[in-house]
């Protein structure tokens, strides 16, 4: 496998005469966040940087060793696995950076989780913070988001820190969530990024994360991916991921082209399944979205304050009003204004 800006223009389907300007203007895109890898590697290949590319590079490498710091100070707070972001930047050559925009940590245990929440909260000027509770199988799990400004530039994209109890939330109808992932590591980023395609298109980054994750597998990691890839039911987007690592002239490989040769009957099988299963067969997992109301609700501790008109969670971050869709009932808001003076709405 070669991770080159030749490469990278083959991900992004880019002529290749085009101006490392616009190409760079193109890897910066939502559908590809390969920014911080054009400049890298550009500097690597002998460009002219100049002041523009000096500068990104000194962003990105701010905002890797932010991550870095972030991931200590949650560790300190209990047992943390980081997904995907700054644990893929081990497999990326020596000196190519990978974009990354936030830190994704999957904490299992419920008050570890919380405690790095406050933990984090404490530590940095966190100014926006998202809740979700998931319900499955009976079990409550949770997603946190905190976000807070870049200490250097208001022009910079916002830091951020997810918590999650469980790495794979599936796709509320024929997969299930599956709270724990694979004991393998490279697997286990691999079948995270398969999973994102239950919500969006494998972007430019997605791509090459899978290359070079591959690139480093040796036999045992890539029978542990593919018994992994139908355990964890996600064989058909695992497949789509390395087909589309194929189609990338530069990021093929004996190796992937095998394993796609190798998945394609798991694939099938997992759409099989899929297609078969009814809607009572306990794969739906109800995703509750968190309205805030203001910081005056705020608890050190979790509370979740649940009857049969409302459900509010009350958490280091604030309160939060838990509903099912993402547009809130007005008599609903009401009701909880009632019953809680100092919630305040956003506005």
């Amino acid at each position: 496998m070669e991770l080159s800006l030749r490469t990278v223009r083959e991900v992004m389907d880019v002529p290749a005469d085009l101006r490392l300007g616009l190409v760079l203007e193109r890897a910066a895109r939502r559908d590809h966040r390969l920014a911080g890898t054009v400049c890298s590697l550009a500097a690597a290949e002998g460009h002219r940087l100049g002041r523009l590319g000096e500068t990104l590079l000194d962003v990105e490498r701010a905002r890797r060793a932010e991550h870095d710091s972030i991931i200590e100070l949650v560790r300190r707070a209990g047992r943390a696995d980081v997904l995907k972001g700054a644990a893929l930047q081990r497999y990326y050559p020596s000196g190519v950076l990978r974009t990354s925009r936030d830190v994704d940590v999957l904490m299992p245990d419920e008050g570890e989780l919380w405690a790095a929440v406050a933990t984090v909260t404490h530590a940095r000027p966190v100014d926006e913070a998202r809740v979700s509770m998931i319900v499955s199988g009976g079990r409550r799990h949770w997603g946190v988001a905190l976000n807070w400004a870049s200490p250097e530039s208001d022009l910079d994209y916002v830091y951020a820190v997810e918590f999650l109890t469980a790495a794979f939330v599936g796709n509320s109808t024929t997969v299930p969530l599956r709270a724990e992932r694979p004991d393998n590591e490279k697997a286990a980023h691999l079948l995270l990024i398969a999973e994102e395609l239950f919500q969006q298109p494998l972007r430019g980054r997605d791509v090459v994360d899978a290359a070079v994750l591959l690139d480093a597998m040796s036999d045992q990691d890539l029978r542990d991916l593919h018994r992994a890839a139908e355990r964890w039911r996600l064989a058909p987007e695992v497949h789509e991921a390395v087909l589309r690592v194929n189609s990338v002239p530069g990021l093929v490989t004996k190796t992937s082209r095998l394993l796609a040769e190798e998945l394609a009957d798991a694939a099938e099988g997992e759409r099989r399944r899929r297609a078969a299963v009814g809607p009572g067969d306990g794969a739906v997992a109800t995703v509750h979205y968190g309205l805030p109301l203001g910081p005056a609700l705020s608890s050190d501790r979790l509370a979740v304050e649940e009857d049969a008109d409302m459900t509010v969670v009350r958490c280091p971050v604030g309160g939060f009003l838990m509903v099912d869709t993402l547009t809130v009932p007005t008599e609903l808001a009401h009701a909880a204004l009632e019953r809680y003076p100092d919630a305040v709405l956003p506005v």
